[in-house]
């Protein structure tokens, strides 16, 4: 791999701590500050719909002006945030914003773009094992710190990245990949169903088995490991079954997990079922990110990448509201069955869609 792929792979990964710590202790650390489930589920849901219209604000100037310098931006607000939630849990709602930017840089510079993804995928998710295995060692404001350190450093790496890309000069949303992104607005459903549950998980580890932070950090990183090589397999899959049937038979398998899940009787069946889940549905991701940026113009990269994220974002948003109330009532089993369910149609309208294309 080339010394500029390298660094762009790294920079778009090395956030994977963050990613990694925040899902083990975000919503127990709201919680430590006194917040209840309709709150957390509140701030988590309104992050997840602010961070990915920001991201597509910078995207749009992105195409238009160069991606890189919009990527300084949109990450250094993200790492003056995370240590503003120090002093208040509403700085949250900007700390994660412009990760699309990275990958349409790399889509520009690289050979090869599924093993590309790939390796970007892989190594993210090892940063992640990093991440959930910092509340073994680090209290909660002690992880923060490390989130923003860790996201100013991914801008340090993009300093000796010559970007080619010079822009449209053009601002607009507008796109010719219109109908392409009609068939990729499964993400919507998708979005839904991972925002019902995924941001909220912990919290129902912490309410069904009174799991601490650091005693769900193995399992977390356990499920990170096993997901980060799965994903190097990503590529073999896609030759040997195809792209679509690949993404869409480890979607299926992972769906029949999640329906099992909530019945679980202690914390080490749902830990080793969340683990299995976790594995089959996200190892395909990269099949995915380099599909969408191969049948998407360069110009019009970032913009399609971030509406996707919009697409998958308001409807996410949505749901750890809902999820928020229905452990505020007590039922922890129904965000479970809801998620499953989503998925499910979201793949079957996926296959459909794009079960004929060759690429």
């Amino acid at each position: 791999m080339k010394r500029e792929d390298f660094l762009l792979v790294l920079a778009s990964s090395v956030e994977g701590i963050t990613w990694g710590a925040d899902t083990v202790i975000m919503a127990l650390y709201l919680k430590s500050l006194g917040l209840n489930p309709l709150t957390i589920g509140g701030i988590l849901g309104s992050a997840i719909i602010v961070n990915t219209l920001l991201s597509l604000l910078w995207s749009v100037l992105g195409d238009a002006y160069g991606r890189k310098k919009f990527v300084y931006i949109s990450r250094g607000i993200g790492g003056l945030s995370f240590l503003l939630l120090l002093i208040t849990p509403y700085a949250y709602l900007f700390a994660n914003q412009g990760f699309g930017l990275i990958a349409s840089i790399i889509a520009e510079k690289s050979g090869d773009l599924d093993k590309a993804m790939a390796y970007r995928s892989s190594l993210n998710i090892l940063f992640s094992v990093i991440g959930s295995l910092l509340p073994t060692a680090l209290n909660f404001k002690g992880i923060i710190i490390v989130d923003g350190i860790v996201t100013f450093l991914s801008l340090l790496l993009l300093i000796p990245v010559k970007e080619n890309y010079k822009g449209t000069s053009r601002v607009t949303l507008k796109i010719s990949s219109f109908k392409i992104l009609g068939k990729l607005s499964t993400e919507a459903i998708i979005g839904l169903g991972a925002g019902v549950l995924l941001p909220m998980l912990s919290l129902w580890f912490n309410l069904r088995f009174h799991a601490t932070a650091s005693s769900l950090s193995p399992i977390y990183a356990i499920s990170e490991i096993t997901l980060a090589l799965s994903t190097l397999l990503s590529p073999i899959l896609a030759s040997t079954l195809g792209r679509i049937r690949a993404i869409v038979i480890t979607h299926l398998a992972a769906i029949v997990l999640l329906f099992i899940m909530p019945f679980s009787s202690s914390i080490l069946i749902a830990g080793v079922i969340y683990i299995m889940r976790n594995a089959l549905m996200n190892s395909t991701g990269p099949l995915m990110n380099s599909l969408v940026f191969k049948i998407v113009k360069e110009e019009e990269r970032s913009r399609v990448n971030s509406l996707l994220q919009v697409l998958d974002a308001i409807p996410r948003s949505l749901g750890p509201n809902l999820t928020g109330y229905l452990f505020y009532i007590g039922n922890l089993n129904i965000p479970f069955l809801i998620t499953a369910t989503l998925y499910l149609v979201a793949t079957i309208l996926f296959y459909n869609f794009f079960k004929d294309i060759k690429i």
